[in-house]
Order: C-alpha cells, then sequence, then structure tokens
C-alpha cells in the first residue's frame, strides 16, 4: 500500500490531483462571475443616465423647431445648427449601438442579444471585431469620436463648454494608467470580456449623448426663450420733464433702446392705430389749456406666433404756467424702496411745495429731490403737488404705476489679480478666488437700480464620481467650513452649483433667487 500511495500517478493521487483543480476552478469562476455581474449593473445604470440624456435632448431639439416654424429668418442659422448636431450625434451613436451587436453576435451566435448576453467571459469576440487586421471598427471608431469632437467643439464658443466637451471624448490612454497599448482602441478592447466591452461602449454612447446636449444648450442661449429677440440697438432721448417753463432747464435722459427689427408692433392710442410710418411717435393736441389724458396698447407677436397686449396710460399738460414731476425711475415706482422723485415749481422755493401719495408714504430729501414708498401691492398710486404762488394756488396729480422689485442676482464678490472688485455671477472662476470669498451676496444692480438684499441661507450642490449629488447648506450668507473644504477638493473643470438661495429684500419679505454654475478652472 505504501508504494501506490507514493506513486504520484496512482488513480487515488490523480483523482486528489483532480478534485484540487476543480475547486480552483470553481473559485475562479465564482470571482469571475461577481465580476461581470457587476458590468451588467455599470451598464444598467449607463443604459438610464443614456436614456434621460436622449429626452433632455429631444425636447430641447423640439423647442428649437418651435421657433424655428414661428419665425424661420431669425432662427434659422441656429436651426441648421441644431440639426447638425443632432445627425451627427445620432449617427455616432447608432454605430457605436451596431459595434455592440457585432460583438454579442460574435459570441451568441445570430441571435445573441446586447441585453441578454450569454457568453459574458468570452476574451475573444471584442478583439475580433474591433482590432482584427484590416476589418477591425476600433481605428474607425476612434475617426469618427475624433472627428465628432471637432464638430461639436466648432458648434460652441464658449471657452468653459469647449474644455468640457474636449475632456468627455478625450481618447487618450491615461499616462498612469499602467497601460502600455499601442494605441486607444488597443487599450480598451484588446482581451476585453464581451461585458466589459459592451459597457464601454454603452458609455461612449453616453459620452455622445451628454456632448450633443451640451451643444443644444448653448445653440438655444442663442435664441431668446422670451418673447422676442433683439437684433438692433438705437439711441433715444427720454425726457424726465414733460413740460419746460421759463427758468425750467430741459433735461432728459438719453439710453439705447433694443429692438426686433424683424418685428412691426401695431401700436393703438384711444382706440386708433398709429401708423406704421410714424415710427411709434405720437402727437398729442395742445389746443386746451389743462391736462391731456390718453391710453393705448402695443401688440406684438411672440415666439409662439400668439399676440402679445402691453397696455399704457400717460398724461400730459397744456398750459402757461405749471408744475413739473420727473420721476428719477423713467415714470415707474418700486415697492420696497425708496423712490426718488424731483419735484420743481418755477418761481415757488423747494420749501414751499408739498406732496402726497395716495397710497404709502412721501418725504422730501434735500431741495427738489423727494423720496416716495409707495404701499405694496398698490397697482397704480397718484402723486399730489401744491403750493402758492403769486397769490394762485397751483395743484396737479399724476399717476404713476407701482410694480414689484425685479429678482435680485446672487454673486461671489471676490478680488481679482489687479486689485479691483468683481462679482461672479456664474461660468467659470479659479479657485482660489472662491477659497478667498467670504460667502454669497444679492443685489439688484442693473444700472437704474442699486438695491442691496441680505442672504439668509444658500444651499452648494456637489456630485460624486457616480453622480450622486452632495449637498452642503449654509444658514447665511457665508461659506461654511464645509463648503469651503469641498471647494477645495475640487479638480480643474469640475463644477457645483448654488441653489436655493433666499434673501432678504430691504423691507425684509424673503425671496428666493436664481441658481449659479460654477466652474472650477
Amino acid at each position: 500500500m505504501a508504494g501506490i500511495s507514493s506513486n504520484p500517478n496512482s488513480p487515488r493521487q490523480k483523482m486528489i490531483n483532480l478534485m484540487y483543480l476543480v475547486f480552483i476552478a470553481m473559485m475562479a469562476l465564482n470571482v469571475s462571475s461577481e465580476v461581470l455581474d457587476g458590468f451588467e449593473l455599470v451598464e444598467d445604470s449607463l443604459q438610464k443616465t443614456t436614456t434621460n440624456a436622449t429626452l433632455r435632448n429631444i425636447i430641447a431639439m423640439e423647442e428649437l423647431d418651435f421657433y424655428y416654424q414661428t419665425n424661420p429668418e431669425r432662427v434659422g442659422e441656429w436651426h441648421g445648427r441644431g440639426s447638425k448636431v443632432k445627425q451627427q450625434s445620432d449617427e455616432l451613436f447608432d454605430y457605436i449601438q451596431s459595434l455592440k451587436e457585432q460583438i454579442v453576435k460574435k459570441t451568441d451566435g445570430k441571435s445573441g442579444d446586447v441585453y441578454h448576453i450569454k457568453h459574458k467571459e468570452d476574451l475573444e469576440a471584442a478583439s475580433h471585431v474591433m482590432l482584427a487586421p484590416v476589418v477591425g471598427e476600433g481605428k474607425k471608431l476612434r475617426d469618427k469620436l475624433e472627428t465628432y469632437r471637432t464638430l461639436m467643439t466648432e458648434m460652441v464658443a464658449d471657452t468653459a463648454k469647449k474644455a468640457v466637451i474636449e475632456s468627455v471624448l478625450n481618447l487618450r490612454i491615461p499616462s498612469k494608467s499602467g497601460i502600455t497599448a499601442a494605441n486607444w482602441e488597443t487599450a480598451l478592447f484588446e482581451s476585453m470580456p464581451v461585458a466589459a466591452a459592451v459597457t464601454i461602449l454603452t458609455k461612449l454612447q453616453s459620452d455622445v449623448r451628454y456632448v450633443e446636449g451640451e451643444a443644444l444648450a448653448y445653440i438655444l442661449s442663442g435664441v431668446d426663450e422670451g418673447a422676442y429677440r433683439m437684433n438692433d440697438v438705437k439711441a433715444m432721448v427720454i425726457p424726465q420733464s414733460q413740460i419746460v417753463m421759463q427758468g425750467t432747464p430741459y433735461t432728459a435722459q438719453i439710453a439705447l433702446v433694443a429692438i426686433d427689427s424683424t418685428q412691426h408692433p401695431r401700436i393703438f392710442v384711444d382706440g386708433t392705430e398709429l401708423p406704421e410710418s410714424e415710427n411709434g411717435i405720437y402727437t398729442g393736441s395742445s389746443a386746451g389749456v389743462g391736462e391731456h389724458r390718453f391710453a393705448g396698447e402695443v401688440v406684438i407677436s411672440g415666439a409662439d406666433g400668439l399676440p402679445r397686449n402691453y397696455p399704457f396710460a400717460d398724461s400730459y399738460f397744456v398750459t402757461e404756467q405749471t408744475a413739473t414731476i420727473a420721476p428719477t425711475l423713467m415714470n415707474v415706482l418700486y415697492e420696497s424702496i425708496e423712490n426718488d422723485i424731483e419735484i420743481a415749481i418755477p418761481g415757488v422755493p423747494s420749501g414751499s411745495v408739498r406732496a402726497s401719495i395716495s397710497a404709502g408714504t412721501m418725504t422730501q430729501k434735500s431741495g427738489n429731490v423727494w423720496t416716495a414708498h409707495p404701499q405694496r401691492g398698490a397697482g397704480t398710486v397718484d402723486v399730489t403737488l401744491s403750493a402758492v404762488s403769486g397769490g394762485r394756488a397751483i395743484s396737479m396729480s399724476r399717476e404713476f404705476k407701482v410694480r414689484p422689485l425685479p429678482p435680485a442676482t446672487p454673486f461671489i464678490q471676490y478680488t481679482d489679480a489687479a486689485g479691483a472688485s468683481r462679482k461672479f455671477t456664474g461660468g467659470s472662476i479659479a479657485k482660489r478666488y472662491l477659497v478667498e470669498a467670504n460667502g454669497l451676496m444679492a443685489a439688484i444692480d442693473d444700472g437704474i437700480l442699486d438695491v442691496p438684499f441680505t442672504v439668509i441661507s444658500f444651499e452648494l450642490v456637489f456630485y460624486d464620481s457616480m453622480g450622486n449629488a452632495l449637498p452642503e447648506i449654509s444658514q447665511s450668507g457665508a461659506f461654511t467650513d464645509r463648503q469651503k473644504t469641498m471647494i477645495r477638493n475640487l479638480a480643474r473643470g469640475k463644477r457645483f452649483y448654488i441653489t436655493n438661495v433666499r434673501a432678504n429684500d430691504p423691507d425684509g419679505t424673503q425671496q428666493r433667487l436664481a441658481t449659479i454654475e460654477v466652474i472650477v478652472n
């Protein structure tokens, strides 16, 4: 028995060796199966991401089609770009899908299904389809991706978006990956299991849809999503005083006015349409002394082809001697703030002039300047002034529209390399400026109004490598330590969003402000 047991070729020893080999093989198969199942999970996630991106791109293209149908002359160039982006993206997406089908059918036969792969572990199919001499599709795929990347970067002028597209469609072999392949396609597909090869191709499809979305978003930004697209600018003179008398200077605001030269609005004054040849100039009668009121509406077609009606009403005075009311904010009073109004009566000292408002408060600031604080929600108010000049009582009243303050703009204030103070409202910014900034501010600063708001809370939303949102909330206007740490850890080209910004206006009413996209460079 001793002789038999010591013989390495004995049946007993052969059986032991065989059982050991089977055990090792089973362990290897189990690990391989788990890895391949992991690829299937990644594949499913990428498919969902691609589907969502495809739906988003379809909606963007439908919106562009709609704008083109309502105004072909204005939107024609942008629509042509969008159509080319969609065509090239669909062609590349379909080509990559055909490669997936070829690989699966190579391993599973003619009935092979990309979504139900039988031989996931096959190491030959991907190499045969992608790397076979002469007929291999790998180089062709690389050339198509490079051509597509060049076209998409030509479609956008924004430097940040160009950089994003270049990064997403980067076809270089990572220098620190340890891969020594001769080219990109060899690195990705040589001896690669079918499950992994299909997942890689799905990831490329997802990249294509993402880049398509970036290009379409940029193209849509070139088309005004509101009612109009202004394409001409003219200088106009807007008088602050509607009456000029002896001893009273003529004052007017000279401004640039944007117009849409592709449309000619219809203007109705007191029920009568103003001739187009008048170019919007209304000439009122001055036959009678006193107040002359007029009202009407401007009708213009919106982007959807439907008419938009904008009513107006005003008045003017015909008199030998009267008063002038000239609001510094162009005949509009705003809620929540003190509106400066210039009130002057020639020959009457400013201290002898009395002014009141029908809903709100009026206060004399200095000299001829008064401040009006209209009541919130009043809609319209009457400003009335009175005085006595030469024994004759002078009194007049004028109606003003009361409007809510326009939305404030959130911004990050920082000091640039030249020492100048800057306001960042979105886009690309150096990381050091973000780290040095104290936090978030908000204000209305449109060249006419300059109204500070108080930020009371905001949220920074970061994204990890799997696309999961990582929100960080500040309960004040300052960055938290955690937010500063997250910003410091961001790599160049990464982005995050400042959202859920809440701020109080000067009256203490809370508003929710717009979201800011931040790209770190």
